[in-house]
């Protein structure tokens, strides 16, 4: 952290930043596990499909470069 009479740094904030969202993250999975579980299994499924998109369109570009030759 921060030394008497150093000024906070960009590193600073975002160490306090991880922590705040660490405990919220903490909070919400024992105040509600149930909706927590939903919370990451939607995150999860966004992070699903948006790979196979990316994956999709990487196949597309190949597919088009190869048949233009």
């Amino acid at each position: 952290m921060c030394r008497t009479g150093e000024a906070w740094t960009l590193v600073d904030y975002k160490k306090i930043g991880l922590g705040v969202l660490g405990l919220f993250a903490i909070y919400s999975i024992i105040s509600s596990p149930s909706q927590a579980a939903d919370v990451v299994q939607v995150v999860f499924e966004w992070i699903s499909e948006l790979a196979k998109g990316i994956g999709d369109v990487m196949s597309d570009l190949l597919d088009d470069a190869s048949s233009s030759e």
